[in-house]
């Protein structure tokens, strides 16, 4: 039998809102971070018929969407704050977008790129820009239209009883679904290794883990931490439109013996990678919802 121990706080406002108003504690929101200055790259080939002002164009557009994506990077590290070793509920108060609010080009040239496969033929002609760009941060605002909604079958556990998700979307939608405890580590319950199609349908209900989990062994078992009389944990669940990998390479054990991926609360780089992901969908493409929950004796 498969049991997950919950023993970790998540960020808070892994996404556009303020942590504290979902789950009603007065938790700090952290100060907007101010304009940053990045140099980014890019870079676009000639292709058949395109004129220089095409390939310039092409490749300025990449440099600014790298310059963006630099500095929601900065964005994040900037409202980051790490306690007692441990990453806090007050960490993100919502996730960043950047607008480029001046832009210095200081590098243009054309490159002929040779690829090593291709020992003969005619090398490539690549234009190659550089930007120094002083990127604004912009709050990405929640729409109406698209709505995820979950619930637990408890709100108050006893040490080592089993919980059931329930989660429904408005719209067709990919989901992730993370455990939220109190001792800095964070579990990706979905996808899985079982379930790698996480993709739901408009006002279907998905129970997680399912008949089909369960029966293979595969159970969520809350479990209070050592010394503790109680713990306030959460469930947290990311749905977008569009089939996204909100998560990286995650700190954890052998995948091919592991149903869930664990990222251990020492770093915040998995929390950096979600936020960067949402950071580049549109606001009306992805939600967010927070399960709170106790565990008692």
């Amino acid at each position: 039998m498969v049991l997950l121990s919950h023993r970790a706080f998540f960020v808070t406002a892994l996404l556009g809102v303020v942590f504290g108003m979902l789950v009603g504690n007065n938790t700090a929101s952290a100060e907007p971070p101010a304009s940053v200055t990045v140099v980014a790259e890019g870079v676009a080939p000639f292709l058949k018929d395109m004129s220089l002002d095409e390939v310039r164009g092409r490749a300025r557009d990449e440099a600014r969407r790298n310059a963006i994506e630099q500095a929601v990077g900065v964005f994040v590290r900037s409202a980051s704050v790490l306690h007692n070793s441990q990453i806090t509920d007050e960490l993100i108060s919502s996730v960043s977008r950047g607008v480029i609010e001046q832009e210095q080009w200081t590098a243009e040239e054309i490159q002929e790129v040779k690829e090593e496969k291709k020992r003969s033929g005619p090398a490539m002609a690549m234009y190659r820009t550089t930007v120094k760009a002083q990127v604004r941060p912009v709050r990405v605002e929640r729409r109406a239209g698209f709505d995820v909604r979950g619930g637990l079958n408890k709100t108050v556990f006893q040490d080592n009883e089993e919980a059931l998700i329930k989660i429904r979307s408005t719209q067709p939608a990919y989901l992730h679904v993370f455990s939220v405890t109190q001792d800095g580590g964070v579990t990706l319950l979905l996808p899985n290794k079982f379930v790698e199609r996480n993709q739901i349908a408009p006002d279907q209900e998905v129970m997680f883990p399912n008949d089909t989990l369960r029966a293979l062994g595969v159970r969520l078992r809350v479990s209070l931490p050592k010394g503790a009389k109680k713990a306030q944990e959460y469930i947290k669940i990311i749905a977008t439109r569009k089939p996204i990998s909100l998560v990286g390479s995650l700190v954890g054990t052998d995948a091919s013996k592991d149903v869930f991926k664990t990222y251990t609360g020492g770093e915040n780089g998995m929390i950096q990678d979600v936020i960067k992901r949402l950071a580049q969908l549109e606001d009306e493409d992805w939600n967010e919802t927070t399960l709170p929950y106790e565990v008692r004796p």
